[in-house]
């Protein structure tokens, strides 16, 4: 199935009308005669093609079923055959930074300046009358981040019992949040915050996926790890996750996702759940898109660090607002901007930005059909010391180990990025 389930949809054109012609016979009193009658039709216009609907942000990469109008015995294996390489590179400048790690955040986009490679790879997915199988591969600085089976990024094998119906067994994307890997299908060159610490990126485990109608869809998984997903296999945490989520999306131009995934926190002998929930709502019309996600994550079963420790509830939340603007055909601008926190016990349970805003503006150029050119700038602030800049202090122990001090509040960047991409 931003991270979920993940399937290519196709738009056709309608052809012209043909001309009819016929033989009209006309019957005299004295004489019969035939008259060829040729009735000629103007074709009727053809129609723009169909604008491309908005970035599906959530089970986009579910397999349907090939449905072709030609019998299954005429088909050929090609038929449901699909793929796609990319490459996706980027110069990163900051001033002040220290190379290597610069926050204590846990989701650096890089942990270098200068030329770097964030993704390379490729997918290939054959989808059949009945079945189905996706494997997709990913390398670079970015693949560590986004997959613990890297390169793997997707493996997984699809049963498909009926039109409306598909079950994935394997490693697939998550189905929530708004933004994808691929990054031109989303708003900006670089993901949000959000993505990175309040989202899972895949899990593993079954994935069912239904369609009510066509605009109503249900999605349900069972898969290993916690509410965050991504761990293949957990020896702390044998009891499985349950996620789901609700698809409304009536038309192109509205879309709206609820879901959750809950498990256990592997304390208490699995007896504690933890929760989360993630909302999406996308919003196309003409050269404008928006798009909004929000995510929450309860566990009700934290300790307060005190003597004698108390069990609390520790909430976190994030948002994020994405706005498109499609200039022309080759030119866009967009923003994003987020905000993650949560209540004190959260903040207290995880000391590394306590609030965390970030601001990011995306202009992009496409020279050709399958080439992007990115020029963005990215902001964050937080409400405690988070980065490290080149002055950062130096802390040593007594064993000689040495622990860089974060020393500022707030980090910029300027994104030079590129990618490339192809496929059917």
């Amino acid at each position: 199935m931003t991270k979920v389930l993940s399937i290519a949809v196709a738009c056709g054109l309608a052809f012209p009308a043909m001309a009819l012609a016929q033989d009209v016979m006309v019957e005299e009193d004295v004489e019969t005669v035939v008259v060829d009658t040729v009735e000629t039709t103007d074709p009727p216009p053809t129609p723009a093609i169909e604008e491309v609907p908005p970035p599906k942000v959530a089970a986009d990469d579910m397999t349907e079923e090939y449905a072709g109008d030609e019998p299954a015995e005429e088909s050929s294996l090609i038929d449901g055959l699909s793929w796609q390489v990319m490459a996706s590179a980027f110069y990163n400048f900051n001033g002040y930074r220290r190379s290597g790690t610069y926050n204590n955040l846990g989701y650096p986009y890089t942990n270098y300046m200068g030329f770097g490679l964030n993704f390379v790879g490729g997918m290939v997915a054959y989808t059949g009358e009945k079945w189905g199988v996706v494997v997709d591969l990913r390398w670079g600085t970015g693949a560590p981040l986004l997959t613990p089976l890297n390169p793997v990024k997707q493996g997984y094998a699809s049963w498909l019992p009926t039109e409306k119906l598909s079950i994935d067994v394997g490693f697939f994307d998550t189905i929530y949040g708004a933004e994808v890997a691929d990054e031109w299908e989303n708003a900006n060159y670089s993901r949000g915050a959000l993505y990175f610490l309040r989202q899972p990126f895949n899990h593993m485990g079954v994935r069912m996926g239904t369609e009510f109608s066509d605009a109503v869809g249900f999605t349900f998984m069972v898969t290993n790890g916690g509410v965050l997903g991504g761990t293949p296999v957990d020896l702390d945490n044998q009891v499985p996750a349950l996620g789901w989520q609700f698809s409304f999306a009536p038309g192109d131009v509205f879309g709206l996702y609820i879901g959750g995934n809950h498990a256990p926190s592997s304390s208490n002998e699995n007896k504690d759940w933890e929760h989360f929930f993630d909302v999406v709502l996308s919003v196309s019309v003409d050269w404008f898109t928006l798009l909004f996600n929000g995510d929450y994550q309860i566990n009700p079963f934290v300790s307060n660090g005190l003597l004698p420790p108390e069990n609390v509830t520790a909430f976190a939340f994030g948002h994020s607002l994405a706005l498109i603007f499609d200039v022309s055909d080759k030119v866009s601008i967009g923003l994003r901007g987020e905000n993650l926190s949560g209540n004190d016990n959260q903040r207290n349970l995880v000391d590394s930005f306590g609030g965390l805003t970030t601001g990011t503006i995306t202009l992009r150029y496409k020279p050709a059909e399958y080439l992007v050119l990115s020029l963005e700038g990215r902001g964050e602030w937080t409400t405690r010391n988070t980065y490290f800049s080149r002055n950062a202090p130096i802390d040593t122990d007594a064993d000689g180990v040495e622990t860089i001090i974060a020393d500022r509040d707030k980090y910029y960047a300027i994104i030079l990025g590129i990618s490339g991409h192809i496929g059917n």
